[in-house]
């Protein structure tokens, strides 16, 4: 009996196909595939071509076009999007908060947004920052929300199990305070950091159902996947979301057009509110 699946090696993605797959993502969440890209799209595709059972990658998008539920085409959206992330990342920016923002935050109710969370190492990093300073900081209450547009990598980041390669990036006491080993090499967060952080699915190039007053906004290495005009917006778009003098931290390789008047640069990718 012959498979029904495709064989990996004899599925050539066309050049049609890859342009329609580039502005689906472009129009859909503003995510710019760069030409050159094909290799990477081809590889993340036949994951889905596998799981849907169809003979070509014309076949699998006629599929997600033909999917009423639009569920497709947001496992599509999953496999396209990049989730690379790891606790401390740019260590530079949770030390400028550790001594710049978290003395302003006694007595008051903390606010801090991670726009890209990925699997939620980032969102776990801002707990431990604030529970590490608690005690000179004494805030109130803490609400971090975390979101991202892939609904794989939330449940990820829901979850808050993370294998021992990724716990390299966290130094051995904070792991044994904030985490616990639960086997086959896995530490899970613990429930007082769990407690803290709220997850959910969000298009940043569409209408937020969020209220402003953020205190601090994380948004790093997700602009350099915009192009210039759709950074701009999402630039004025967290001006609006934080609070007067709020601090908004973007990816070493992204940076805020020398015209925009809104935001004081504080320290490499960190910027405040006027």
């Amino acid at each position: 009996m012959f498979s029904t699946h495709p064989s990996p090696a004899s599925l050539k993605l066309q050049d049609e196909d890859f342009q329609k797959v580039r502005k689906m993502i472009h129009d859909y969440c503003g995510i710019f595939i760069q030409e050159g890209k094909e290799a990477l799209v081809r590889s993340r595709l036949m994951k889905r071509i596998r799981r849907v059972g169809v003979q070509s990658f014309s076949e699998y998008l006629e599929y997600v076009d033909s999917d009423s539920s639009g569920q497709e085409f947001l496992a599509l959206v999953d496999v396209i999007t990049t989730n690379k992330t790891n606790f401390f990342r740019e260590v530079g920016h949770f030390n400028y908060i550790k001594n710049n923002i978290m003395p302003k935050m006694k007595g008051r109710d903390v606010k801090w947004w991670s726009a890209g969370c990925s699997s939620g190492e980032e969102t776990v990093t801002m707990a431990i920052t604030l529970l590490e300073g608690k005690q000179e900081t004494a805030w109130r209450s803490v609400k971090i929300l975390g979101t991202d547009i892939s609904r794989e990598i939330l449940q990820t980041a829901k979850a808050g199990v993370y294998s021992s390669q990724k716990m390299m990036d966290v130094p051995e006491h904070l792991e044994k305070k904030y985490f616990t080993k639960v086997g086959n090499g896995e530490y899970k967060v613990n429930d007082e950091i769990r407690r803290m952080i709220t997850y959910g699915r969000l298009n940043l190039t569409e209408k937020w159902p969020l209220k402003d007053g953020f205190h601090v906004i994380m948004c790093r290495n997700v602009m350099i996947y915009f192009n210039r005009e759709t950074q701009r917006k999402l630039i004025n778009r967290f001006y609006e979301m934080l609070e007067p003098g709020g601090y908004l931290f973007i990816g070493h390789s992204e940076s805020i057009p020398s015209d925009n008047n809104n935001f004081v640069y504080v320290a490499p990718a960190a910027y405040q509110k006027r």
